[in-house]
């Protein structure tokens, strides 16, 4: 079961993309995840630059507080130095207890501090009585100096000397006293200068002693002044401070993290020393200076000194740097990405499947409607064959009962005169259902497109002056008047369908004009020439204009009036003028009459050729073959063209073609055949005569069907068409043009 769901999956995904459609989107899709992690990993190097940016700022910001932190540590360590002075002042004398007390409260937790000390000064002379003094106290005690090697010796009697009474670690205790300051060159100096310029002043970097652990530090001396009895100040003595200079820097660094590497010196003297630094690679001022790296430099102001501050951040941590948001960006970005992908793929298939489904649907419908359709035209064509059998039923019946009637008279007739009557009657009832036929095949072809249309230019006045011809007579035989206005107009259409488009109309407007006149003329407009056929008869009503172009219709007043036709005319006119793309219309009020009007496109005089005029039924005088399957027609045909003083040879099929090309030595002049023979075609036989006398011979093929192909395959062999039922007049004038 679990296999059959993968291999319908499979299937589906599988027919899915087989579709070019289907795999373009796949292909989108896939560059849009592949876009979105683009994008994702930007947006992660972005943010880790911008991380990386916010450290380095913010570990800059922190190191401008530590380095305000350790300026304020060695401020208030050599204020320390002040404060004992103010003690100094008010006590008149600086004792130890006092000392140890100020030192145990007030500077045990200031950072780099080692121990402060009074030194104060003694005259040379007195420097014995001040060693009593003090042995009072510590029996140890003893003033000595430090040669150049370094030993302690006894205090040379001089002028003045500065020996360290007491020396006071934070943590009370003492450390070893009695050194002369002034033994020593530059502290001598040191003295010297903190006198003379009443300030605090401090010693270059030096090695210091706590215990056991040596240390880089300075010392700092604060001197304190009193008056003598002329007011006078002189030097009473020094505060001194000792401070350990990496306990002042590593106290306020100590949580940097190796995010920062530090190097400290002094920049007053010539021979710049580095004070403190925390790697190797800074552990002098011209290494210091050489970094190629991005550092961050601060002064810090020590009693009379400055010291720089070089702090050099460690860009590789902060590139390293541990940020939540890159990463959660990424991952965010990644999985957005990811399911939007999952979401277009998803969409995909069933926007395909939706498409599918709509597909079959839309198939479906469109078979129902197609089905609808061709159903209600199925309707449709049952509704007209039947109003077409009912009309051809009634009117039709009746030329053949007439023919009927008349042949039986003409059968039992001996008079001469009422023959030539019965025969004259019979000739206009054949000629009534011929028009009908005409009709009806006429309405065939036109609604199977494959009514055959031959434009050209030609002069309006030689159709009117036909039709003038033909109708004035008709019109006097209905006691009507027929007039026609002549034109120059030349046009561009097919002259015989329009000669049969106003044939229509005319015999219409006779037909339904009981008194009055019918006029045939038109009007040269810009681009077109309007022909109008105008009646007084009987005329139309508003709902008889909506359907009067259709087939079969004639409206009550027609059929009262008039009960020949089978209500095909106007359709075919219609349908005519449709095939021709002339614009058809009628203007007509009831009882007054109708005008009928075609508007036809201007021609070009000078494109039209001769025109020759031929005379009706003349004398043809050929030698004719005639191909007819059907022995009653072949008969009639062979007696039309010996009327016309033709010579004629008839045969039925292949057998009396060749019999007759064995009889003949001399090639016919003109060869009419019937298209449809049994078994074989008319144009077949006729193109074996040509091919056997090995000239070209003029052919006429008489059909009577209408299919195009076949009178495209007539063309084609050089043939001439000519469609059943054929009159006469038209037969002798084609011949006479061959």
């Amino acid at each position: 079961m679990q296999d059959n769901k993968m291999n319908s999956r499979f299937s589906t995904l599988t027919l899915l993309f087989s579709d070019k459609r289907a795999r373009l989107q796949a292909i989108i899709g896939l560059l849009i995840l592949l876009i979105g992690l683009i994008l994702s990993i930007a947006g992660f190097l972005e943010l880790q630059d911008i991380a990386s940016e916010r450290l380095y700022l913010q570990t800059q910001k922190h190191t401008q507080s530590q380095v305000k932190q350790i300026q304020t540590n060695l401020d208030i360590s050599l204020d320390s130095l002040n404060e004992i002075e103010v003690l100094f002042h008010v006590l008149g004398d600086v004792s130890r207890s006092q000392l140890a007390s100020y030192v145990a409260s007030d500077t045990k937790y200031h950072s780099g501090t080692v121990a402060l000390g009074w030194v104060p000064k003694i005259k040379g002379e007195n420097v014995a009585i001040f060693e009593k003094e003090v042995q009072k106290s510590d029996p140890s005690f003893r003033v000595y100096e430090i040669t150049g090697h370094g030993m302690p010796t006894p205090v040379n009697t001089r002028e003045a000397v500065y020996p360290i009474k007491f020396l006071i670690s934070p943590k009370n205790r003492d450390i070893q006293a009695g050194l002369n300051l002034a033994s020593i060159g530059s502290r001598e100096r040191l003295i010297n200068k903190a006198e003379r310029m009443e300030t605090t002043v401090i010693t270059q970097r030096i090695s210091l002693y706590y215990g056991n652990r040596q240390f880089y530090g300075f010392q700092a001396l604060h001197p304190i002044f009193t008056r003598n009895d002329f007011g006078q100040k002189q030097l009473a003595g020094l505060v001194m401070g000792n401070y350990n200079i990496e306990s002042l820097v590593e106290d306020v660094f100590s949580d940097n993290n190796n995010q920062v590497d530090i190097a400290l010196y002094d920049a007053n003297t010539a021979s710049q020393q580095v004070l403190y630094s925390s790697s190797k690679v800074l552990n002098t001022v011209d290494k210091v200076k050489q970094q190629q790296r991005q550092s961050w430099t601060y002064s810090l102001n020590v009693a009379d000194q400055q010291w720089i501050l070089v702090v050099f951040p460690n860009t590789a941590l902060f590139s390293d740097a541990d940020s939540w948001l890159p990463s959660a960006g990424l991952i965010i970005g990644s999985l957005m990405t990811l399911l939007l992908t999952i979401y277009l793929f998803i969409a995909l298939i069933k926007t395909r499947q939706i498409s599918q489904l709509s597909t079959v649907l839309e198939g479906t419908t469109t078979q129902l409607d197609i089905q609808t359709k061709l159903k209600q035209e199925a309707d449709k064509a049952n509704q007209a064959k039947s109003g077409l059998l009912r009309a051809a039923s009634h009117d039709l019946r009746q030329p053949l009962h007439t023919i009927g009637l008349l042949t039986t008279l003409l059968k039992d007739s001996k008079d001469k005169a009422e023959q030539t009557q019965l025969i004259d009657k019979t000739q206009i009832a054949v000629d009534g259902m011929n028009t009908m036929f005409g009709s009806l095949l006429d309405l065939s072809l036109l609604e199977s497109s494959e009514f055959p249309v031959h434009q050209e230019h030609f002069y309006l006045q030689d159709i009117l002056d036909k039709l003038s011809l033909d109708f004035e007579l008709q019109a006097k035989q209905h006691a009507l008047s027929f007039k026609t206005v002549e034109t120059s107009s030349c046009v561009y259409t097919d002259p015989i369908l329009l000669e049969r488009v106003l044939r229509n109309l005319l015999s219409n407007a006779i037909r339904y004009t009981p008194q009055g006149k019918v006029l045939l003329g038109c009007r040269r407009l810009k681009q077109h020439t309007r022909i109008c056929v105008i009646d007084t008869g009987i005329g139309l009503d508003h709902q008889s204009k909506d359907k009067i172009f259709d087939a079969f219709y004639r409206d009550q007043a027609a059929q009262q009036l008039s009960d020949k036709g089978l209500g095909l005319g106007l359709s075919i006119v219609q349908q005519i003028t449709t095939l021709l793309q002339l614009n058809l219309g009628v203007d007509s009020q009831l009882a007054k009459g109708a005008c009928f009007y075609v508007d036809i496109p201007n021609g070009d005089a000078t494109l039209i050729g001769q025109v020759q005029t031929l005379p009706q039924q003349a004398s043809i005088n050929k030698q004719i073959w005639v191909i007819e399957d059907d022995a009653t027609t072949r008969y009639a045909m062979e007696k039309l063209l010996l009327s016309w003083h033709c010579d004629v040879e008839t045969m039925a099929s292949s057998v009396e073609v060749t019999q007759m090309l064995e009889q003949h030595t001399t090639a016919p002049e003109v060869i009419i055949a019937d298209y449809q023979l049994i078994n074989e075609t008319g144009l077949e036989l006729a193109s074996h005569i040509q091919g056997y006398y090995q000239r070209s011979i003029p052919i006429i093929i008489i059909t009577g069907t209408t299919d195009l192909k076949v009178r495209e395959a007539i063309e084609q062999q050089g043939a001439q068409f000519m469609m059943k039922p054929i009159k006469p007049d038209d037969l002798n004038s084609r011949l006479l043009l061959l």
